[in-house]
């Protein structure tokens, strides 16, 4: 059986749907070299790096790292030998030994360079994407996948400094149907979101989660990555964000992070996962760049925000959009996919999805939904009160146009009251929910902060010490403080103002009235 030139077309140009995924295949294979060379001892951890160059006017990429590289006796088989790695899948980030050739399809030439520290010489192959493209186009030419290989790569070998090591591949000229490749703020924005980099600084639970993870036995890998000369970090954020990139404001905040272990049935850790609390207000919109709880392995992003979601995971289509948080995926059995959006189907994967489920499926549901109940509730004693106020307000200065008018507003006073003692007792027991769950109890707290009411909930119709309705220098009514019209006047007015408030807003309607006041006034 023959392998032939689709084969690698397959690997070079079908692969991936997201051509920002070739950035994540060679910074995976350059992490795996760094734990090398942290392994072997080759330098201090703090030393090794990975350093992305994009050249938009020279159409390159660089993606360089300075880890172990590739002795020469290697070199050769492991850069011929396509999809057969012999990395540990247990332990290394890429495995399969494509994802190193991702590049070719989109750029003319794809270049590998590197040394190995002792040895004199640098080993260089570059792969040409422009004979590839001409003999997969031409229906006449049926090479084998040895004999495509061998017509589109050439190898060299350069002097080299004995105290090198390092790895480097080289895009040339990438395609212009590419551009976005050459986009240096939509590339760091995709790395920072899927690269296994350290959380910003100004994420102020970054520590927290670090110290549960060490607590626990748990690694969280990190690397120093660079694009341009700009240090990548995961862009968590307390503020939740609503508007536009341009035009945003805070609307919640995160104000602590829950952890949670996720075990199998022989008891061991097959996942762990930290998520915000907030007071979950609504879907976090897409401003937030790392809106979603994202599923990772090795600390490397596995598909997008949506792969922890409807129906997998979450009862609801929008339940993941309320959270910020990441699912740490450690069983070895969960190996991700060619493409890497999720993980191989396996006894391992089912495992992880049915511990996985009741979490999100229940637990999550209930929070954000639980949030909702008590943020409606107290918002309902908060109009209650607020419309209270506004009655004795008006009451007491005679602000109503007449008796119909007071009349109709104590009767729609009454029915808020009954609403609002209805919410309070809401309250009661999501207060006793509160008591028995932390996380709870912590939604509770925040939301609370946000309504201000007291306690008391009194007689809408209160009157007086003087048990009189009567406003200041005796008016009960609005039209009445218009002494200098007589009584036919008074009552004419009042029928103009109650005929504004049939036809107007009532914001409108109020800020007429009181204008067509104040100049009858004058």
């Amino acid at each position: 059986m023959a392998v032939g030139k689709n084969f690698l077309e397959n690997l070079t140009v079908a692969m991936y749907e997201n051509s920002f995924t070739v950035y994540r295949e060679f910074v995976q294979n350059a992490a795996d070299s760094i734990d090398k060379a942290i392994a072997s001892k080759l330098a201090e951890p703090d030393d090794f790096y990975i350093d992305i160059s994009i050249e938009y006017s020279k159409r390159r990429i660089c993606v360089y790292d300075n880890a172990c590289g590739i002795p020469i006796h290697l070199f050769k088989k492991k850069m011929l030998d396509v999809a057969d790695s012999d990395k540990d899948r247990d332990t290394e980030k890429g495995f399969r030994g494509i994802g190193r050739l991702a590049g070719l399809g989109y750029c003319d030439k794809l270049i590998f360079r590197t040394t190995s520290k002792g040895e004199d010489k640098e080993s260089i192959i570059t792969w040409d994407g422009v004979k590839l493209k001409e003999i997969v186009d031409d229906p006449t030419q049926h090479p084998s996948s040895e004999e495509l290989i061998n017509t589109i790569t050439e190898i060299e070998y350069k002097s080299a400094d004995e105290d090198d090591h390092f790895f480097e591949v080289i895009m040339e000229d990438v395609i212009f149907e590419s551009d976005d490749l050459l986009d240096e703020e939509q590339v760091i924005k995709y790395l920072q979101a899927v690269s296994p980099v350290p959380y910003a600084n100004y994420f102020i639970f970054s520590s927290k989660i670090q110290d549960f993870a060490n607590e626990n036995n748990f690694k969280i890998d990190e690397y120093t990555i660079t694009v341009n000369g700009n240090q990548l970090f995961k862009p968590y954020k307390t503020n939740l964000l609503e508007g536009t990139s341009d035009n945003s404001k805070s609307y919640d905040e995160i104000k602590d992070v829950a952890f949670k272990i996720f075990k199998g049935n022989d008891g061991k850790p097959i996942a762990w996962m930290w998520y915000g609390i907030a007071k979950f207000e609504k879907q976090i919109p897409v401003v937030n760049e790392m809106r979603c709880i994202r599923l990772r392995k090795e600390n490397i992003q596995i598909g997008d925000e949506s792969t922890i979601g409807y129906p997998k995971y979450f009862k609801e289509q929008r339940g993941n959009s309320y959270f910020i948080g990441e699912v740490f995926a450690v069983d070895n059995g969960l190996i991700p996919n060619a493409r890497r959006d999720y993980f191989n189907q396996n006894p391992a994967t089912k495992q992880f999805e049915k511990v996985l489920k009741p979490f999100f499926y229940s637990e999550l549901y209930n929070l954000y939904h639980y949030a909702s109940k008590v943020r409606s509730a107290q918002k309902t004693m908060s109009n209650f009160q607020k419309k209270e106020e506004e009655y004795k307000e008006k009451l007491n200065n005679a602000g109503f146009i007449d008796t119909e008018e007071r009349e109709t507003a104590q009767k729609e006073l009454e029915e808020e009251r009954a609403k609002s003692l209805k919410a309070q007792r809401e309250i009661e027991n999501r207060r006793k929910d509160a008591d028995e769950n932390e996380v709870l109890n912590r939604v509770f707290n925040e939301i609370e902060k946000t309504y201000k009411h007291s306690d008391s909930q009194e007689e809408p119709t209160q009157k007086k010490k003087n048990g009189s309705e009567k406003g200041e220098k005796g008016n009960k009514y609005l039209t009445q403080s218009l002494s200098k019209y007589g009584k036919k006047e008074q009552k004419l007015i009042a029928k103009i103002y109650n005929i504004i408030k049939m036809i107007l807003p009532k914001d409108y309607s109020e800020m007429v009235i009181k204008k067509i006041q104040e100049e009858l006034s004058k």
